[in-house]
């Protein structure tokens, strides 16, 4: 009976540095520049065929700003590809970004606030300003 407890899944691993690749457009070739690898290194990896080296875990870690726990493990998955696609976006789509969070806040969590009159103004001005988008 084997005990997988403290060991790496390399395909896990695997697939998270593709996510990571496509979320941020790259080709395998151009992820294999950043990290200084040959792209046939990136093609394994991403099979999970091996592991990845502390070097490349640090280049990974430092160029797109992951944690390792969630290049490791998964740890925190959801909020940090979301951070990841907010900081890798264009500036243009983090402006619509905030502005779908100002109109989701304002039209769908207003109930969830009490507002006094002065509040009320901003909600209602928000408001006029979407309805204009």
């Amino acid at each position: 009976m084997g005990n997988d407890c403290g060991q790496i899944d390399n395909k896990a691993v695997g697939k998270r540095i593709r996510k990571i690749r496509e979320r941020n457009g790259l080709t395998q070739e151009e992820m294999a520049e950043i990290l200084s690898v040959n792209p046939n290194a990136v093609r394994a990896y991403e099979r999970g065929e091996y592991g990845v080296s502390k070097e490349v875990m640090t280049r990974i870690r430092n160029h797109f700003r992951v944690t390792v726990d969630y290049l490791l493990f998964g740890a925190g998955e959801d909020l940090d590809c979301l951070l990841l696609q907010v900081r890798n976006a264009r500036e243009e789509d983090k402006m619509k970004l905030m502005m779908h969070l100002l109109f989701y806040f304002v039209r769908e969590k207003e109930q969830c606030f009490l507002l006094d009159a002065q509040e009320g103004d901003i909600a209602r001005l928000m408001k006029e300003m979407f309805d204009n988008v």
